[in-house]
């Protein structure tokens, strides 16, 4: 069983990056876009009682870079910003059918 299929149960798939500190924290796992350097790589966003952190995956984990550019841009965002953003539902279904199910 892959590590991402150890945590299926554990992600939360409703969480929005600008609500995190908003009410009761939660604890589990999110995907989230990471732009740095002009660069969109998805990355697992990984929330604890008192930690947040990020980690992007690995190369032959990502998906294609128009879909990562697009959900960005659906934010309002370009690549010249270096931040996190949420992903959209077409990267929810391909983190579903490559990372999940795969």
């Amino acid at each position: 069983m892959s590590f991402y299929q150890e945590i299926k149960d554990n992600i939360l798939w409703d969480f929005r990056l600008e609500d995190e500190f908003k009410g009761e924290r939660h604890s589990g796992y999110a995907f989230v876009v990471d732009v740095c350097d002009k660069k969109p790589r998805l990355a697992l966003y990984m929330m604890k009682d008192r930690l947040s952190k990020t980690q992007t995956l690995q190369d032959k984990q990502q998906p294609p870079e128009e879909m990562m550019v697009r959900a960005v841009e659906e934010q309002g965002a370009n690549m010249n910003l270096d931040s996190l953003y949420n992903i959209n539902g077409d990267l929810r279904n391909w983190v579903e059918n490559n990372l999940l199910n795969g």
